[in-house]
């Protein structure tokens, strides 16, 4: 006479795992299977951001860009300063150089109207142009084939530039003085230092800078924020 346990299954509930427990005769083995039907399912959240999430990333996105706008506005600003004062020397240079190679006198005239052989001159410009002086008995005409560079690069940009009316070179590339009364011609080492200075500037802009010319001809340009002892392009 032989004896088979009773199979026993017992469900948990929704979702839970059946189990049955078989046991045969000599066997004494016990067997655990799940059925396909109660197998558990498990919720995979869909890849995304929430609205919620959404507005919290574009919430600190504009809170970044409005603390870091004003400070690339004076960057760019900045920027574009340095970069006149920068064209500005290599004018002077230009008219240096062509009173040299020309043997002739050469002026840089600061003008605020369009440049253009014979403009009027001014201490307050965004404009210049670099001409060779006439040989006429005026010294500070101009005739009009004699013009060598003109340019509104500094206007542009809103950049303006501050200084004497016209800087004048002779034929040994030195400052020259003005030749009469009548000369537009800056007196050489007018201002501190013995230099004559150009303060190139523009709103908004957190440095300005000093474009120097120096008895012998030398033009540099340097950051008045600083001093030279302190940073390699700063002023004296």
């Amino acid at each position: 006479m032989t004896w088979t346990k009773p199979r026993t299954t017992i469900l948990a509930g929704t979702g839970s795992m059946a189990i049955r427990q078989q046991r045969s005769r000599g066997a004494g083995a016990m067997s655990t299977t799940c059925p396909d039907s109660l197998r558990v399912r498990v919720r995979t959240r869909t890849a995304g951001f929430s609205f919620i999430e959404l507005m919290v990333t574009l919430s600190i996105g504009g809170i970044v860009v409005a603390i870091g706008a004003p400070s690339f506005s004076q960057a760019i600003a900045d920027i574009h300063t340095r970069s006149k004062a920068q064209q500005l020397a290599g004018a002077l240079r230009i008219a240096r150089i062509s009173a040299v190679t020309r043997n002739r006198p050469a002026a840089f005239v600061l003008a605020d109207a369009t440049p253009a052989s014979g403009a009027t001159a001014t201490v307050h410009g965004s404009r210049w142009l670099v001409e060779f002086l006439s040989s006429t008995p005026t010294p500070a005409a101009v005739e009009g084939t004699d013009l060598i560079l003109a340019t509104t690069a500094a206007s542009q940009e809103r950049v303006i530039l501050a200084g004497p009316k016209q800087v004048c070179f002779d034929a040994l590339g030195l400052q020259m003085p003005p030749p009469d009364t009548s000369s537009a011609c800056v007196q050489p080492g007018g201002d501190a230092g013995g230099v004559t200075s150009y303060l190139v500037w523009r709103t908004g802009a957190p440095r300005q800078y000093q474009v120097r010319v120096h008895r012998t001809g030398r033009v540099d340009v340097c950051d008045t924020a600083t001093t030279h002892g302190k940073d390699v392009d700063g002023c004296p």
